[in-house]
């Protein structure tokens, strides 16, 4: 949106487009209203929400681009008695648009999607933003004089030149101790996130209204950035309305969870309804199966007769994640895949890794080893994805650096819950590096902006009882919304993904249940043996013991797994071994990408703590992996955003 009426709007939307046209495939549509200074466009690979957009109501009231998709389209236009709406058109931007303006944010809060829009609503000269729940499609946004920039990409942002390089300190503390970004920060100083369930309205004359949350996680609230001013005392927001108004409709339903048995049923006949949503009238439709239990569950409770699945899975050779998955495939009749990470990924690695930071903008810490997959997807004609991301609310054992170990079990105050967050969230970057790795002030401030974005999230979900479920709550709000998110980006550029884990009923009861219920296999175990029992028998390539085995058979399984892997037997390799490549096969393109002039001088790093890092991981002093990644992946995204403003 330009106030000032100083830009050629149809130029600079079509350089905003332009990072995001991965492919010559994609369709692009854009709109320009001179009048008002607002351009609008949308980049779509064209197989869900079909239709052309700009969509309109019939009163020409609202106008607005949608990226995403809303599940259950019929019954929405049901309820707001939209009988001529019509699902063969796929006009699902004009459903948006129609129940927006019918009931405003209650309609929001009764959409199941994953979906981010931009509407014009003419008669108050106002640009409003909307997104799902959980916030699944980044939208970046900056503001600058006499204008508001966003975009599904950094990138885009940052085609305006106007809108500041500086990098953002209290992103990079947030990315270089923790792994991923949180709340609303980039790597750049200007640029900010969406947060989820958000509904932003933004004046025509450039006068900015504060972000407000239609709806929260568990009745979670979450400060937003820039655009929300000091509010006076005493005063409520509509967030905190809304969330009042959740608690109560869940205190009428019985004030959650109590008894373990009524919980497991509760929560599978919710995470039925959610695979339901997200696989209901689908064709060109795919699952990333491995041998854990998340895909695995998905698998079971789809009903075959009635819907057609292609299921993949990427795995070292001869692995147990190929042979689990080829099995539990094989059990339900479904044509599968096992793809090999092989000698070439390591070839093509810095390629691999260029592509990546490319799709994510340099805002996510990847191995990368799903990029070699990608094109598998339109090799056999997958156009709509299934993830098992989120299915570790249900087992938060195996929850990436959030893991629950038995230090975490004996929290009881909210200062050893901090204690143990921020030690175990650094575990796996900063830790070990004996001399400082940044420049000044960035160094001098790291640790205490870090300390203080983890206290910041902490504060948010303070009301949540006992303190270990906040581990939960954090994990949807923070690592999910900043990092899952942007795996996703991955995978959009060409496939629509779709995660029946990260469904607000089903997250609102997981959140709900008891924390001993979530701590191994108990609730895929009771999924599993209701829905399709002979998958219980299938090897969990996690544990290397059938599902629902004993402590003690798990134990010994993955003591077995363990040392068969130090033996080098075939088949029981780690999942990937990216430590060991960066030291052997990899270690002339971490030097060629972080001793290089223009990362020894970017400004951010000490030239001697890039030397030392390196020299700690290659002589295997530290196991340094995720640093060495984050270094990387940051050096190649500030280049990528560079080029971008030029």
């Amino acid at each position: 949106m330009d106030t000032n009426r100083s830009l050629d709007l149809s130029a600079a939307l079509a350089r905003m487009v332009r990072p995001m046209q991965h492919h010559d495939w994609y369709r692009t549509e854009q709109h320009v209203n001179l009048e008002v200074g607002l351009a609008l466009g949308r980049v779509t690979l064209g197989f869900v929400n079909r239709a052309v957009q700009p969509a309109r109501t019939a009163d020409g009231r609202l106008t607005g681009v949608m990226d995403g998709e809303l599940y259950e389209p019929e019954r929405l236009a049901a309820g707001l008695g939209l009988a001529s709406w019509d699902a063969n058109q796929d006009n699902q931007a004009a459903l948006l648009l129609g129940g927006y303006q019918a009931a405003g944010e209650d309609f929001l809060r009764d959409v199941y999607g994953s979906f981010a829009a931009a509407i014009w609503d003419a008669p108050r000269r106002c640009l409003i933003l909307v997104n799902d729940r959980f916030g699944t499609r980044p939208v970046y946004y900056a503001a600058v004089p006499g204008r508001f920039v966003l975009g599904s990409s950094l990138r885009s942002v940052m085609t305006d030149e106007a809108v500041s390089r500086q990098p953002g300190a209290t992103g990079l503390a947030q990315f270089f101790t923790f792994g991923h970004y949180l709340r609303d920060e980039t790597s750049v100083e200007a640029v900010r996130v969406l947060p989820a369930a958000a509904h932003v309205a933004i004046s025509a004359d450039g006068l900015m209204c504060r972000v407000e949350r239609y709806a929260s996680v568990g009745g979670i609230g979450e400060e937003s950035g820039d655009l929300r001013p000091a509010r006076s005392a005493g005063s409520e927001t509509r967030d905190e309305r809304s969330i009042r108004a959740e608690r109560g409709t869940r205190a009428e339903r019985g004030g959650g969870l109590v008894d373990g048995g009524s919980a497991l049923s509760q929560i599978d006949e919710a995470f039925v309804r959610a695979v339901d949503r997200r696989v209901a009238g689908t064709e060109h439709l795919g699952l990333s199966l491995s041998g854990g239990l998340d895909a695995r569950s998905i698998l079971a409770v789809i009903d075959h007769s009635q819907i057609a699945l292609q299921t993949v899975c990427l795995g070292m050779p001869g692995s147990l994640d190929h042979r689990s998955s080829a099995q539990l495939a094989a059990l339900v009749g479904c044509p599968h895949r096992n793809h090999v990470l092989g000698g070439g990924f390591l070839a093509n690695f810095r390629q691999h890794l260029e592509d990546m930071v490319r799709l994510t903008d340099g805002q996510y810490l990847s191995q990368c080893i799903v990029m070699p997959t990608l094109p598998l997807y339109r090799e056999l004609g997958i156009q709509v994805l299934l993830r098992g991301h989120a299915g570790e609310l249900m087992h938060m054992t195996k929850a990436y650096n959030y893991s629950l170990d038995r230090q975490a079990l004996e929290i009881r105050t909210d200062a050893q819950l901090e204690e143990w967050l921020f030690g175990r969230l650094q575990a796996y970057m900063l830790r070990g590096v004996d001399r400082p790795l940044f420049r000044g002030e960035l160094q001098r401030d790291m640790a205490g902006l870090a300390r203080e974005s983890l206290r910041q999230d902490l504060q948010d979900v303070a009301a949540i009882q006992p303190p270990l479920q906040r581990l939960w709550a954090l994990f949807v709000t923070q690592r999910l919304r900043r990092e899952t998110v942007l795996s996703m980006v991955k995978f959009r550029s060409v496939v629509e993904p779709r995660l029946p884990y990260l469904d607000h009923e089903l997250v609102e009861l997981l959140l709900a249940a008891p924390p001993q219920m979530k701590l191994a296999e108990e609730i895929q175990a009771y999924i599993l043996g209701k829905r399709r029992p002979s998958f219980l028998g299938v090897v969990n390539a996690n544990t290397g013991a059938r599902v629902g085995a004993s402590p003690l058979a798990r134990r010994a399984a993955s003591l077995r797994m363990r040392v068969l892997a130090k033996l080098g037997v075939p088949g029981y390799q780690p999942y990937e071994r990216l430590g060991l490549w960066l030291r052997r096969e990899l270690a002339p393109t971490v030097r060629d990408i972080l001793l290089d002039e223009q990362t020894l001088d970017n400004g951010v790093y000490d030239p001697d703590g890039v030397r030392r890092v390196i020299q700690l991981h290659m002589q295997n002093q530290q196991n340094l992996t995720y640093l060495l990644m984050a270094m990387m992946i940051y050096e190649l995204g500030r280049r990528q955003l560079l080029v971008a403003s030029c």
